[in-house]
């Protein structure tokens, strides 16, 4: 295999890492042994949310914000791996950035509850991982990115506008997708 292969396979292969991961968190799982059939993604992400950002100790103000942003950005980086836009200059970097975030922080996750259970939330609920096994995987595709970032050719004729359009558009995408219900609390008028 020659290096355009190589790169163009490592690049499939991690934008499906990032696309499925995030498509994942939009879906409530598999039913029926058909994958995202009961596509509710309010509720995907609300879970989300509950089960991950609020016991990290986000607040329910900031969750909702944080984990569209989130899910957006993983949507972006799977799409950004396939253009030829600011490939090795801002998309590998910024995916190895990424990654490197979600290790220290499952690895802290794993030093803090002493042991390795529970689901790590990379997958949703579509494919239940460990956080050892999250740290594996992200280790493994740290080491992938590195390789096509050695092997990938310099930018050229790279258009910033394609990268933003495409960072923003899958940001917004999800706000669409899954728009942020109004807080219940009530007002009460004191009539004096």
């Amino acid at each position: 295999m020659n290096k355009k292969n190589i790169s163009w396979t490592l690049r499939i292969v991690i934008a499906l890492l990032f696309i499925v991961s995030a498509i994942a968190k939009i879906s409530k799982g598999w039913i029926s042994d058909f994958p995202f059939i009961d596509f509710s993604p309010y509720f995907a992400i609300s879970t989300f949310e509950v089960k991950q950002l609020l016991t990290l100790g986000f607040s329910e103000s900031l969750a909702p914000y944080f984990s569209r942003i989130l899910i957006g950005i993983e949507f972006a980086l799977g799409f950004l791996m396939l253009s030829n836009h600011f490939l090795k200059r801002i998309t590998i970097p910024a995916t190895v950035g990424l990654l490197s975030v979600f290790i220290i922080h499952l690895s802290y996750v794993t030093f803090l509850s002493g042991g390795n259970s529970g689901n790590c939330g990379c997958f949703g609920e579509l494919i239940p991982m460990t956080p050892i096994e999250a740290i594996i995987k992200n280790i493994i595709a740290v080491g992938l990115l590195i390789w096509l970032w050695k092997i990938s050719e310099n930018d050229k004729k790279s258009n910033i506008w394609m990268l933003t359009s495409i960072t923003l558009s899958c940001i917004l995408g999800l706000f669409m997708l899954a728009p942020m219900k109004a807080s219940s609390t009530s007002i009460s008028n004191s009539n004096d």
